[in-house]
């Protein structure tokens, strides 16, 4: 996108509202790049680039045997991935961007800064606290990470803010088209400091104990370390109560319904206080570290010798699996953004963008899924692929004379106006849902069918006993 955005004489200001990567550091999961993801890349002539500072190969599944250290097979995978974690990809795409000249004169990045709202109206002339005149923009509200907050202007916005996207909501015409949905599935996350010696880097591994209750992926990533994710179901919950994730209602206020809302509880549960009678104590008075320790020991003990027992304390519980649902809202609401019922209609139409083309979303803000067959950022990645490719055509050449250099001959350069990219976006607005939706669809069905799977393998295990 910032390239095409160079190419076009565009302007940008990312506004970014981690400070340093390393706040993302709890979201470090393994991501793996399919074909489509790595398309998206190869066409923003960021591939290879991310390939050398170290994405790492995917190129086989190593299922485990659970109780025997050691035993597994591999099965190569049709399609090599690309792996690597959330904030590896940031770093890449950063570096890009400030090792190329072109490309680092045209864009702003600003971190530690997050939006807040965006005025509904475009004004026709304003002026920031500056007095510089700014002429049929919109209005952008931020906040700073030393709490004091901004404004900034742009012709156009991209909101790229994830599920709770604030750009998003103070825009009724998008947000009323959006609704979260919960699966009955959650994972807890362990970051293993080291690779354990013998396992294949170039490979995602899988453990599956025999209960069939839950089960265990684990990825290499680019540090060194390695990203576990646990996948559990209501169905985990009967064999171990502790791990429940807390309902919507249990949220805390101030980070409800945000991307800093991701996990449930800390490395250890709440223990018993006998001076504070407001601390209530979980199953038992067990860290959960201990708690995990005890489960693996039963059910995947040859997992638990390979990563160490020292691991479990980075274990943090997640949120049960959301995703957003997006259905298009009726031209003839009346505006009100808390009666959903009334401004949904069939599910077709859907739109991320605006009426006048001004406002786009990409990524989570607009499509985030279920993570059950990892595609969440390869659909993000081709969502910025997409919205340039509906840019491209659309850019006008004007022709200029280089007087300095003392050519006598015209040069062509390319001028997208303020209509161009206004074009550009209701175009992707309208045909970018259409190919999203059916991935989405198929994220929630796959984690919906995963449980119920887990329900007949409860009921197998109750029958056995």
């Amino acid at each position: 996108l910032v390239r095409r955005c160079h190419t076009n004489n565009i302007s940008i200001l990312v506004l970014e509202r981690a400070g340093a990567p390393d706040e993302w550091s709890t979201k470090s999961y393994s991501i793996v790049l399919n074909e489509r993801g790595q398309k998206a890349l190869e066409e923003a002539g960021c591939l290879e680039s991310v390939r050398a500072q170290g994405g790492m190969r995917r190129t086989f599944v190593i299922m485990h045997d659970s109780n025997e250290k050691g035993k597994h097979t591999l099965i190569p995978k049709k399609v090599e991935g690309l792996g690597f974690s959330r904030p590896f990809l940031v770093n890449c795409l950063e570096n890009i961007i400030r090792d190329d000249a072109d490309l680092s004169s045209c864009i702003t990045i600003q971190k530690g800064a997050s939006v807040t709202g965006i005025a509904l109206e475009v004004e026709e002339e304003s002026r920031d606290a500056n007095h510089t005149t700014h002429s049929n923009n919109i209005i952008v509200n931020i906040a700073l990470d030393d709490g004091s907050t901004s404004t900034v202007y742009g012709t156009h916005v991209i909101g790229a803010d994830g599920k709770w996207s604030n750009v998003r909501q103070s825009i009724p015409e998008l947000n009323q088209q959006a609704t979260i949905q919960t699966l009955p599935t959650f994972g807890v996350h362990i970051m293993v400091p080291k690779i354990p010696d013998g396992w294949e880097i170039n490979g995602t591994h899988v453990f599956k104990p025999k209960t069939g209750l839950f089960y265990i992926i684990a990825a290499p990533i680019p540090t060194g370390e390695l990203s576990v994710s646990i996948v559990c179901y209501n169905e985990t919950l009967e064999q171990c109560p502790w791990l429940a994730p807390p309902s919507d209602d249990e949220q805390d206020d101030e980070h409800k319904s945000s991307w800093e809302d991701e996990y449930s509880a800390m490395p250890s549960l709440p223990l018993a206080d006998p001076n504070d009678a407001s601390i209530t104590p979980s199953i038992s008075t067990n860290t959960l570290a201990e708690k995990l320790e005890e489960w693996f020991e039963q059910e995947v003990p040859a997992f638990l010798e390979d990563i160490g027992r020292e691991a479990l304390q980075t274990a943090r519980i997640n949120r049960r699996v959301t995703w957003l649902e997006m259905n298009a809202a009726n031209d003839n609401n009346d505006g009100d953004d808390n009666d959903k019922e009334a401004v949904v209609d069939s599910g077709s139409g859907v739109k991320y963008s605006t009426k006048d083309g001004r406002i786009a979303l990409i990524g989570d803000s607009a499509h985030a899924m279920a993570p059950s067959m990892g595609e969440g950022c390869n659909t993000a990645l081709e969502s910025a692929y997409k919205l340039v490719a509906c840019l491209v055509p659309l850019s006008n050449d004007v022709e200029k004379v280089d007087v300095d250099a003392g050519l006598e001959e015209n040069i062509t350069a390319t001028r997208t106006t303020v209509n161009d990219l206004s074009d550009a976006f209701i175009k992707y607005g309208m045909e970018r849902p259409k190919e999203t939706q059916p991935v989405q669809s198929r994220s929630a069905n796959a984690a919906k069918w995963q449980a119920a799977t887990k329900r007949l393998a409860a009921v197998a295990v109750a029958s056995k006993v």
